[in-house]
């Protein structure tokens, strides 16, 4: 070939000047009419085949070239292979649709240009200097000349369209190609438009699937839901019941409605790991196992021979269909007998321990079970296990539970054997003391030894309280007895309890009493001096060189009134510290000091005491609200504060008299009858000694039914009477002896109903006092109900026994220190007076008594007050009275400012 070979990417415009005007407006318009229908198209359809087809047909009607095809390149292979996917052929020619071409050039020599928009033209493909290998592809479709046009995607080259003429040359116009490019651009708009289709139907196609998977999803969380609701109510019901075999017949029942399957069923492993079917829940249309020809018994030599076997690791079985298992012709004949043929077995444990098994059957047919169907067993077995378990500890309770009630009542019982044992003696020897000690002709060796006596006698019975005091607070049987207590009183007793211990051991002993502290508390009296006797003898016991002080002082109480009263009264917080100069509690030892026979060192070392002393006096002081604390460095001293609230009792609630060195029975009174029923010789010749020299008409019995005879014969006024008694113990001479007084006023009101007035028919009735030397509260609640009227515990004070003896008899009793008659009563002369009141008597005297009797507390003279308060005890006895306790108390500041405010009284008047 000479010269160069022409551009096939260059367009000759010089050809269209040769057509005629005519032929190029037909043409032209046959070109319009075509692209506007094409374009119509594009718009009203997606579908690219349907647009391509349309296209090819259209563009050879108009241009009448032998072939119009469009050609796809293989996104994979770099634009080296493609295939045609719509044509418009001539029917003498090849059709090429579906027909692969490869070129490997193409990439290098051709992509470039058509991604550029190139048009490739030829009118010849022998002249135009085109490669053999691209001529032979053009042979292969009978092609001679072609025009072809890229077809983008966006940015992207498509494919081609190609326009073949297969009879001979063609040239190609400049028109036609212009009018093709658009045509191409056309098609590429299609192509991208659908793309766009094609995107939007994938996610159109995506959010139906989501759509769908979010529908399944909502039916999975509602079934899933339903079944935790069952499971829910199944712990529930589980919970709810501590009977297991409720238990077990309310689970299977709930399980078997919420799974809907045929048969639920618990079955128990015996120890040799054969086992039985313990309960069941069968479906209504089906008989229980009960009623059908099968054992309950299941003998599975895999099971026994394996204990439990894989069920022994929480492992689960899930059977759809036993004819789809590997199972043996015998396992299958067992599952057979009992009808099964789908089911799910889960474990059930108490502890790690492999007790039985769940199981849910399906019978007659197949089941796929669900998962949340097999959580819904799993979790039902666990909460049955849960139950098996909370049932053996309650048995282990129980059994438990009766094994300390058992020992509680061998305990009690021999605490009060050993009460009474120890008590009773120890009543004989501190009586006959402390009515020798009455003896006015004893010698001072014999008082000393006397007070050895009582000394080590009342050491012995704190020892015994102690020991008992714990035993009652372990078994929860004690509880306050409040009653007004003289604060003052009970500071000062203490202080000479104290003062010849402290002064033996060369100890400075100083008990401060605030300004602030009321005359008397509503407490329980006897548990507040045992807790400060506690507290003080531990001060003094471990303190060898300084003092040992004790202060009582007053703080606002949190809550003014006490609640819960129609009447509500004053309350506070009384406090007591105790501080004394010894050696002192380490740091790790002050967390057990509280403990019951707990000693620290320095404790065990003395070789004193029980070690419960500290134990009792917490309790009694948290059984009374209130609150104690340590403070100590070893070395230099212990600190211990108690805050107790207590109720500050109204003025004419307050008793002043005190039974001590009782002489005799005022004059003036009708003789009492007197039984004592006391089996112990000691303490019987004790009690009448005391009472025979008081005046009482005394007799003595031994035993319960003498006491009934007496009564009966003698008819005293009281009896004294001892608790455990042989032959007939008191509360059964109590009973009996009640039992006979209702019978007689019965006969009275039969008789002459009115001849017998209330006061005649109450006077005849005995007063009866149990004495015991059991210090527990069910005795004195059996003493109530005996009928008893009130309660002495052993070993007493024989100021207790006068106190009962005047609060039961309306008795007046001659007191060795008074010189005159006291009595049980509620003369408001015996009692104080506000100091309002106080302040307005005193005002009543004169100027001169007022200042001489400031001057005297001024000057802390106990004579010279005691002479002024002497004047006036016959005219204003509650201002005497009232006087007084501040004068014992020391307290002569506040007997000051009552003289001040009288003073101002008088000034104003």
């Amino acid at each position: 070939m000479t010269g160069s070979a022409p551009d096939p990417f260059h367009l000759p415009q010089d050809e269209e000047e040769t057509l005629s005007c005519d032929i190029q407006l037909e043409t032209l318009l046959q070109q319009s009419t075509l692209l506007r229908e094409v374009t119509n198209e594009i718009q009203k359809k997606l579908d690219t085949n349907t647009i391509f087809q349309i296209a090819v047909d259209k563009i050879q009607d108009v241009l009448k070239t032998d072939r119009v095809a469009i050609f796809q390149f293989d996104p994979a292979t770099d634009y080296r292979q493609g295939v045609f996917v719509a044509e418009k052929v001539v029917p003498v020619y090849y059709s090429v649709v579906a027909a692969r071409v490869t070129d490997d050039r193409f990439s290098e020599n051709y992509a470039d240009k058509y991604q550029l928009g190139r048009v490739f033209a030829v009118s010849d493909i022998y002249t135009a200097g085109l490669s053999d290998c691209h001529i032979q592809i053009y042979e292969r479709f009978q092609v001679r000349a072609t025009l072809v046009l890229p077809l983008l995607q966006g940015d992207q080259l498509w494919g081609l369209l190609c326009l073949h003429q297969c009879s001979g040359p063609r040239v190609w116009l400049f028109s036609e190609i212009e009018f093709m490019e658009q045509i191409a651009i056309q098609l590429g708009i299609a192509l991208n438009q659908a793309e766009l289709y094609e995107q939007a139907l994938g996610k159109s196609q995506q959010l139906q699937i989501a759509l769908q998977q979010v529908e399944v999803q909502k039916e999975q969380e509602a079934w899933k839901a339903r079944y935790e609701r069952n499971i829910a109510e199944i712990v529930l019901r589980i919970r709810q019941s501590l009977d297991i075999e409720d238990i077990f017949r309310a689970t299977t029942h709930d399980v078997r409605e919420s799974l809907g399957c045929d048969r639920v069923v618990v079955y128990q492993f015996f120890p040799d790991w054969s086992g039985k079917f313990l309960v069941e829940a069968t479906a209504p249309n089906l008989s229980p196992l009960s009623e059908i020809d099968v054992p309950t018994t299941w003998q599975d030599t895999y099971l026994q021979e394996n204990q439990g076997g894989k069920y022994r690791d929480n492992a689960m079985t899930v059977v759809t269909d036993i004819y789809q298992q590997s199972y043996t012709d015998c396992h299958i004949e067992i599952l057979e007998w009992f009808q099964i043929r789908a089911y799910m077995v889960v474990p059930v444990f108490i502890g790690e321990t492999l007790w039985g098994l769940l199981a849910a059957y399906q019978l007659h047919q197949p089941r796929s079970w669900h998962q949340v169907e097999l959580y819904l067993l799993k979790q039902a077995g666990a909460q049955l296990g849960v139950a098996l378990q909370q049932s053996e500890l309650l048995n282990q309770l129980r059994e438990s539970k009766n094994k300390a009630e058992a020992a509680n009542q061998a305990k009690s019982a021999f605490l009060a054997n050993m009460s009474h044992e120890l008590r009773t003696p120890l009543n004989a020897i501190l009586g006959f003391s402390q009515l020798l000690a009455r003896d006015k002709n004893l010698t001072g060796e014999q008082k000393q030894t006397l007070n050895t006596i009582n000394r080590s006698g009342s050491h012995l019975l704190n020892l015994i309280n102690d020991v008992l005091d714990m035993s009652k607070i372990e078994a929860g049987k004690i509880s306050l007895n409040l009653q007004n207590c003289d604060l003052l009183h009970l500071l000062d007793s203490l202080q000479e309890m104290f003062a010849l211990k402290a002064k033996s051991k060369g100890l400075v002993l100083n008990v401060q009493k605030s300004s602030q502290l009321p005359s008397y508390i509503r407490i329980d009296e006897s548990r507040l001096r045992q807790v400060l006797i506690n507290l003080l003898t531990n001060a003094l016991k471990f303190t060898d060189v300084g003092s040992v002080t004790l202060s009582a002082f007053t703080q606002p109480s949190p809550e003014s009134l006490t609640p819960h009263q129609e009447n509500p009264q004053p309350s506070l917080s009384l406090c007591f510290e105790v501080e004394d100069t010894g050696i002192g509690i380490a740091n790790n030892q002050l967390a057990g000091i509280f403990e019951a026979f707990i000693q620290t060192p320095s404790g065990q070392r003395s070789q004193d005491g029980t070690g419960l002393g500290l134990a009792i006096c917490r309790h009694f002081i948290h059984l009374m609200k209130g609150d104690i604390q340590v403070q100590s460095q070893p070395g230099q001293g212990t600190t211990v504060l108690v805050q107790i609230p207590v109720v500050i009792p109204d003025t004419d609630e307050v008793e002043e008299h005190r039974y001590t060195n009782v002489t005799g029975l005022a004059p003036d009174q009708a003789p009492i009858r007197m039984l004592i029923v006391e089996d112990n010789l000691e303490n019987r010749q004790i009690l009448k000694q005391l009472m025979t020299d008081v005046g009482f008409e005394v007799q003595t019995v031994e035993n319960g039914q003498a006491a009934v005879d007496c009564w009966q014969a003698w008819h005293p006024q009281i009896i004294w009477m001892d608790w455990q008694l042989p032959v007939m113990n008191g509360y059964e001479a109590t009973r009996v002896i009640r039992s006979l007084e209702s019978q007689g006023n019965q006969r009275a009101d039969v008789i002459s109903p009115s001849a017998v007035s209330r006061t005649e028919i109450s006077a005849s009735r005995t007063i009866i006092i149990a004495v015991t030397a059991s210090v527990f509260e069910d005795t004195q609640a059996e003493c109530e109900e005996a009928g008893c009227d009130d309660f002495l515990c052993k070993p007493y004070q024989p100021s207790r026994l006068f106190e009962l003896l005047a609060q039961h008899l309306n008795l007046k009793f001659l007191s060795e220190d008074q010189g005159q008659a006291i009595t049980f009563s509620e003369d408001q002369d015996a009692l104080l007076i506000s100091d309002h009141d106080a302040e307005l008597q005193l005002s009543q005297r004169s100027v001169e008594w007022l200042t001489q009797l400031q001057q005297a507390a001024i000057e802390l003279d106990e004579e010279w007050v005691s002479q002024q308060l002497a004047e006036i005890t016959t005219d204003y006895p509650k201002l005497t009275t009232k006087l007084m306790k501040l004068f014992r108390g020391f307290q002569f500041d506040q007997i000051t400012n009552l003289v001040d405010n009288a003073l101002s009284l008088k000034t104003k008047t």
